[in-house]
């Protein structure tokens, strides 16, 4: 098990790459094919399609061994987290403009990545503190939550799959994509305010034929690479809803 005490995040290569792999198959294979298949005269419901085809993706290519993916619940939408247990690390994916979002926010409840990096991430500094964190966001609002309100909101997330004591980190694998192709994607450590503490690119995973691999194809590369590791570490659909429904879920995503 590697040590992720340190303000460093661990790069785990083999599962980078699925996580990597599950994004840019729902962005430029899983979208693109449901609009071909489905032709509207709009196609809104795609803004949140990709995280539904993330989800599922993840499911069928990332979840193995110690990796699990816990769902939970947030009043009108349903979220993913994906759980390290050998590391003791969770991963949330978000855009980045969904990101920016939540920090220029003012809420009257927790975004469930306000009380994840509170329990998980409350440990780390970000390297801007030095600044403050208002210096270089003059939109961030600050979190009006006290920690108990923090931590209870965290343990009804994780439902007793991980308790605050457990040590783990969290890392948020953040994107942008234009007409259906990643154009930057990279990997967080964010401290509770959430100021950047470490950060990873992981374009280097994007490989711009996976999305004409079969999952034939995806697996034998997978397994491999899962071999070449071991050797190497040796010694949607939204459903109609009511206004009030949807403006909650546009809150958390």
């Amino acid at each position: 098990m590697i040590d992720n005490k340190s303000e460093s995040i661990i790069d785990n290569h083999v599962l980078n790459r699925k996580i990597v792999y599950a994004i840019n198959k729902a962005i430029s294979d899983d979208v693109p094919q449901e609009i071909r298949e489905n032709r509207l005269e709009t196609n809104n419901r795609h803004i949140f399609a990709a995280g539904d085809y993330i989800n599922d993706n993840l499911r069928k290519h990332v979840v193995k061994d110690e990796v699990e993916l816990l769902a939970f619940n947030r009043y009108a939408w349903e979220g993913r987290i994906l759980i390290d247990r050998a590391n003791r690390v969770t991963y949330t994916i978000s855009t980045h403009q969904t990101l920016r979002n939540i920090i220029r926010k003012n809420r009257n409840r927790p975004h469930y990545l306000q009380s994840i990096l509170y329990a998980e991430n409350s440990d780390c500094e970000g390297l801007t503190k030095q600044l403050s964190i208002g210096d270089l966001y003059p939109d961030f609002v600050g979190s009006s939550f006290d920690a108990e309100e923090l931590e209870e909101d965290y343990d009804k997330i994780m439902q007793g799959s991980i308790n605050k004591a457990d040590g783990y980190k969290h890392y948020i694998i953040v994107y942008t994509s234009e007409h259906h192709t990643i154009s930057d994607i990279e990997m967080l450590l964010l401290d509770k305010d959430f100021a950047e503490v470490d950060k990873i690119s992981l374009m280097e995973y994007v490989n711009p034929d996976f999305a004409s691999l079969t999952e034939r194809g995806y697996d034998a590369t997978e397994e491999q690479g899962e071999k070449e590791e071991e050797v190497r570490t040796l010694p949607l659909k939204l459903k109609p809803g009511v206004k009030p429904a949807l403006r909650a879920m546009e809150e958390e995503v």
